[in-house]
């Protein structure tokens, strides 16, 4: 059983996870609708508001990771809330492509306080190893958080406009903020020793150690590169698939909804599978095993990259929507395994350090990625887009297949695998 103190971080980390998704999906169910038909964006612009949310994520994503490595997990977090929910409520209250860039600038912060926070915040509380399970117990209440906000931002778009779910859910982060201030407790945290150091001068070597601690661990390179091509494909595809299906292909005339209904209905039908799958995973996937995760990974990285090119050429809507549906479950349930692979390579003083490192290489691939897809969905048309979005995962399956094949080790580099200095 675990102690007390470990019980009540497990339910705030719980809490945090479901509150989030509803918040997020308030914003995104009407976002993309919110750029098309009130802003008036097209495929490019929609594409470099992205780009303008991971170039934040790429500038401040190892200066946050550090705060969270050592000044304080909670801090983080609480304050990437509130960076968030103002990013949120300006992206709705002002429909112009520049304020719109800004909002994903502030959204783009916020996010870098808690990547990488979240994640080993809750590792240090539990002192386990069944970190891995609860991240994917954590998606699964996120999930059926999601479907909540996602009915509550079509009910909220269709009655008032769609700007409104989008300010209400940055309110909610807002509100997260303030509970998580409250309530969230930090018992187990220990910053990294100053030991007579200034704290620029402990947060540079902790990045030190962190970028050691990935060079010493081949396997860490292999989940980097792996987040860089995903990243590189991934971009386009959650920017451009609404789009994409706006453009392209004719909604059932039965039953007759306006195009928010019918994304929220996908995106609802997307989350119950993410729940089940999610909950095959946490019962078949060893996440204490290198080899037992990579091959889960491996499977549902093939799995993405069929789904994604069935819905690039997909003529009907059906057809299309069962691709986007395989695509956006195995990217969800992905999520929690890929953190819970990196954990096994870490000690706590470097944790949210590495998982910040990962989420900037995220970073980079999105933007290397984004805009040049994005020209191509321009010039090409979305199908081809989406197409070479599918074709960028390929080599991603090769390095899975390395990396099982050798354990682990070698993958990457020279090292075995032992520890950094």
């Amino acid at each position: 059983m675990r102690p007390r103190s470990a019980r009540r971080a497990y339910a705030v980390y719980l809490w945090l996870e479901a509150a989030e998704f509803y918040c997020y999906m308030l914003v995104f169910t009407a976002g993309a609708l919110y750029g098309i038909q009130v802003a008036h964006l097209d495929a490019f612009q929609l594409v470099l508001v992205g780009t303008a949310l991971e170039i934040s994520a790429l500038v401040f994503e190892v200066p946050t990771g550090l705060v969270a490595d050592t000044v304080s997990r909670r801090l983080s977090i609480i304050i990437g809330c509130l960076f968030i929910g103002a990013g949120f409520i300006l992206w709705g209250a002002v429909p112009v492509f520049v304020s719109i860039l800004v909002a994903q600038v502030l959204w783009g912060l916020g996010a870098t306080f808690q990547s990488g926070a979240t994640e080993a915040w809750i590792a240090d509380e539990l002192q386990s190893e069944e970190v891995g399970q609860t991240y994917l117990r954590g998606s699964q209440l996120g999930y059926a958080a999601a479907v909540l906000g996602i009915g509550s931002s079509a009910l909220l778009g269709s009655a008032f406009g769609l700007a409104v779910p989008m300010v209400v859910g940055g309110i909610g982060f807002l509100v997260i903020a303030a509970t998580l201030v409250a309530f969230m407790p930090e018992d187990h945290y220990t910053p990294v020793p100053r030991e007579g150091r200034s704290r620029a001068r402990t947060m540079s070597d902790t990045l030190v150690a962190g970028i050691q601690t990935v060079r010493g661990r081949p396997v860490l390179l292999t989940i980097l590169v792996i987040t860089f091509i995903g990243a590189a494909a991934s971009e386009t595809f959650d920017r451009l698939w609404e789009l994409h299906t706006l453009g392209r292909l004719a909604f059932p005339a039965v039953p007759e909804l306006p195009p928010i209904a019918w994304f929220a209905l996908i995106s609802v039908i997307g989350l119950l599978a993410s729940i089940g799958v999610a909950e095959i995973a946490r019962r078949r996937v060893d996440t204490n095993s290198h080899v037992g995760t990579a091959k889960a990974l491996l499977a549902m990285d093939g799995a993405l990259m069929a789904g994604m090119a069935v819905f690039a050429v997909a003529g009907s809507f059906e057809l299309a929507v069962a691709g986007y549906l395989v695509a956006r479950v195995m990217r969800r349930v992905m999520a929690p395994l890929s953190s819970a692979w990196i954990n096994q390579s870490l000690t706590p003083h470097v944790r949210a350090t590495v998982h910040s490192l990962n989420a900037q290489t995220d970073a980079v691939g999105q933007i290397a990625g984004g805009p040049l897809l994005g020209a191509l969905a321009v010039s090409a048309g979305t199908p081809v887009a989406m197409l070479t979005v599918a074709a960028f995962i390929a080599p991603s399956l090769l390095l899975y297949v390395r990396t099982i094949r050798l354990h682990g080790r070698d993958v990457i580099g020279d090292d075995d695998g032992a520890d950094a200095p």
